[in-house]
């Protein structure tokens, strides 16, 4: 009876074992979303953030003119350009001040104590990124085109798929930053030096047509320059999955290599 009993026992330490990478994957997720909209600083902050922006720039009341020769108002370039941004921003932002945070403080090396996988909580922590970027693009969206106007021609559900597909490579960035931070104080620098470039040159808010040649070559592979190009030409012009493959591998090959040298240098402290 005793032996039974024992075995019983074990089989059950075996499938909790098992269960654990999913529940403790499906409990990050939870706490994380919790976690987010608990705060109402970051939470405004997040979602207010692209309002402000609209709010601002929209008072620059002047025309562009698209690719296409299309003469459209800025407002309509400035708010695919701004979903991009803002993939960007949540995206390496929260990935990568939260991870290095954990690290420093030794959440991850206490994670490693528990039945929990590391990748286990880890990936709940980047899918929650994911989920907090779709609802940010989905805010976006709404306010620039019901509140402040913006017209947009293209695929809709194609400009999500492509703001989400950004976020997950800034995402895999954000991991890279954390590998080689070696406390959170090194995150802010490493962060501005992503995001000056990144928002002065990718054409999110500025035309790119007027940078010196040297310069437009050499911005035209940041991985934000190709999220802008992507999502404005599906916004602006109506493009296809087909039409902007190229920006989606230029996306891809940053999102692989990030994630790759992630794998092999990531360190849980």
């Amino acid at each position: 009876m005793t032996s039974t009993t024992e075995a019983v026992k074990v089989e059950q330490g075996k499938r909790s074992a098992r269960s654990a990478p999913w529940i403790g994957f499906l409990s990050t997720i939870d706490n994380q979303v919790k976690a987010f909209y608990r705060e109402p600083a970051a939470l405004g902050f997040t979602l207010g953030q692209p309002f402000i922006l609209l709010l601002i720039l929209n008072t620059f009341n002047f025309h562009v003119t698209l690719p296409n020769g299309e003469t459209r108002p800025y407002l309509d370039r400035l708010l695919p350009g701004l979903i991009a941004f803002n993939g960007m921003t949540v995206g390496l932002n929260s990935v990568a001040f939260a991870l290095s945070r954990y690290k420093e403080r030794g959440v991850l090396r206490r994670i490693r104590a528990t039945p929990m996988p590391t990748w286990s909580f880890v990936s709940g922590v980047i899918v929650s990124r994911v989920l907090i970027a779709a609802a940010v693009t989905l805010v976006t969206y709404v306010g620039g085109v019901y509140v402040f106007g913006a017209e947009l021609t293209g695929n809709v559900l194609l400009l999500f798929g492509l703001a989400i597909l950004g976020a997950i490579v800034f995402i895999a960035l954000g991991l890279l930053m954390v590998t080689w931070s070696k406390s959170e104080d090194d995150i802010p620098p490493m962060f501005i030096l992503v995001l000056m470039p990144s928002m002065l040159f990718s054409g999110a808010f500025l035309d790119r047509s007027g940078l010196p040649d040297w310069l437009h070559w050499v911005t035209s592979g940041l991985p934000l320059t190709f999220l802008t190009d992507a999502v404005q030409r599906v916004a602006n012009t109506g493009a296809g999955l087909g039409d902007v493959q190229t920006d989606i591998l230029g996306l891809a090959v940053w999102g692989v290599v990030a994630s790759a040298l992630c794998g092999w240098k990531f360190r849980m402290a």
